[in-house]
């Protein structure tokens, strides 16, 4: 085994563009842990959204929600969560005066917890991919009384995406960096928070050294981790962005192109 350790992206690397995980690629990962690997799921879905996969791969794993921004472990149906960080304190209501200027679908996460105001097309479209319901809540409220933040999702047309990306770089007093994990998503989290930093604090604690690590994504909030790891590999549905920079291609995700990384790259069958 080349790679003892397997961070990987969920939507458009492991599963499917039906949001779907094929036999292939679960039989690879299957085959990687009984070999002696250690898979991790790690997504900006919220932590409960990654659960129900850990049990469809019939795996009980590490899983890194929000972007990194919380850490936790799979235990049936249940999470323990292990680590969370959080927006500065005091900062939220800042951030969420701001981008509600904007024409744009505003989704907080704290804890295990996924809120909006009210339900609109990119809620729901989200809710099909995750499955699972956002509630609905008094937001602003909950932010003016110190509501802990793990991740805000900002949903809409890329020209507006970009307006709220452009927001938050003009606040670096707010602490906060923001990144697309598709053209029509930001995610905003605490700085210092990424895959990549999930990737060290993993490597650490299963002792597995940086360059026997591999991780596997295609959006512009994988290349972190991407470039951090001994081996970052993306598929060929990748952003623009994300093939520029990272050289190992594998096919894309409709073409089971997360188990060819396992059996070419971890497994060991290139050289």
């Amino acid at each position: 085994m080349r790679y003892r350790l397997i961070l990987s992206d969920i939507d458009g690397t492991l599963l499917n563009s039906q949001h779907q995980l094929t036999a292939g690629v679960k039989q690879a990962i299957q085959a990687y842990v009984a070999a002696g690997g250690v898979f991790v799921l790690a997504s900006a879905r919220p932590p409960l959204a990654m659960t129900a996969l850990a049990r469809q791969m019939g795996l009980a794993m590490p899983l890194v929600s929000l972007n990194g921004a919380l850490i936790g472990q799979s235990e049936g149906e249940q999470l323990r969560i292990l680590a969370a960080t959080s927006w500065p304190e005091g900062v939220g209501p800042h951030v969420y005066h701001a981008l509600s200027t904007l024409p744009l679908s505003l989704n907080i996460f704290s804890g295990t917890h996924w809120y909006v105001v009210a339900f609109d097309k990119w809620t729901d479209q989200e809710a099909v991919i995750t499955d699972m319901k956002p509630t609905t809540a008094p937001i602003w409220d909950m932010l003016i009384n110190n509501l802990s933040v793990q991740k805000m999702l900002c949903m809409g047309d890329p020209a507006m995406v970009d307006k709220a990306e452009k927001i938050i770089l003009a606040h670096p007093e707010w602490q906060l960096v923001a990144s697309r994990s598709k053209s029509t998503y930001l995610e905003i989290v605490r700085q210092g928070v990424s895959k990549k930093s999930a990737l060290q604090t993993l490597s650490s604690l299963y002792n597995v050294p940086i360059s026997e690590t591999m991780a596997l994504g295609d959006g512009e909030n994988d290349l972190p981790m991407l470039q951090a790891a001994g081996l970052g590999v993306t598929l060929a549905n990748a952003l623009p962005q994300v093939s520029a920079v990272i050289k190992t291609v594998v096919p894309d995700n409709d073409h089971d192109g997360a188990a060819v990384a396992i059996q070419r790259y971890a497994m060991g069958e290139a050289q």
